[in-house]
């Protein structure tokens, strides 16, 4: 007759063991932002990423499954515009009864703030507009779809006439955009506005405001 042993089973992760684990997780994390910042997207590689984090170049697949996934991580744990301003921007949206020229002003304004205080949402930007890559694109893609219902609750105050929102709001967002990076990478003037000062991010977001109101008064007329 044989001896029967007891079933075994799997052994439990202890608590100090998943401490450790999200901690070296987090570490890896951290560290593609901080490659990002020292050495641009050029510089997003495993070598690079496991000299500023300190830890074995297995850990990225063993924790992420590869380099990918784990800039997946990155963008999504940084990603300020899905994390921030997404739920700010749903919050305007939904809060008042008619969406409009006030909200989408409110839009803007927070879409300008956000990109001015965020290094992270500045390097990503840039990072996307520099070259392809699959992850970037998902998150782009996320932020067309926040957009759609805007757009489609703003379509009515629009029929009949030759304005085109979408385009007018995609050069004002492009403005955002531009303006924020030329004034973090270059802090000189532009059009003699000095964008690093209080006065000159309000005079940009008085002229975001000042377009909407002007966009609304010729559908109007």
């Amino acid at each position: 007759m044989k001896a029967e042993f007891p079933e075994k089973r799997p052994r439990k992760e202890t608590a100090g063991a998943v401490r450790n684990k999200e901690r070296t997780r987090q570490k890896l994390i951290n560290a593609v932002g901080s490659v990002l910042k020292e050495k641009g997207y050029a510089g997003i590689s495993i070598p690079n990423i496991i000299a500023k984090a300190k830890v074995d170049r297995r850990l990225i697949y063993t924790y992420f499954g590869g380099l990918d996934n784990l800039v997946e991580e990155y963008l999504n744990s940084q990603d300020y515009w899905m994390t921030k301003v997404a739920p700010q921007v749903q919050e305007i949206a939904f809060k008042s009864e008619h969406f409009g020229e006030k909200q989408i002003v409110e839009i803007l304004h927070t879409l300008y703030d956000a990109v001015d205080i965020s290094p992270d949402l500045q390097k990503m930007i840039l990072w996307q507009i520099s070259e392809y890559h699959d992850k970037l694109r998902a998150l782009v893609d996320k932020r067309e779809e926040l957009g759609k219902p805007l757009f489609e609750a703003t379509d009515k105050d629009f029929n009949g006439s030759d304005i085109n929102l979408r385009a007018i709001m995609a050069v004002q967002i492009a403005g955002i955009y531009y303006l924020n990076l030329h004034a973090k990478s270059n802090r000189s003037t532009f059009c003699e506005i000095e964008l690093n000062s209080e006065e000159g991010k309000n005079a940009i977001k008085e002229a975001l405001e000042t377009m909407v109101k002007l966009v609304y008064e010729k559908a109007v007329k």
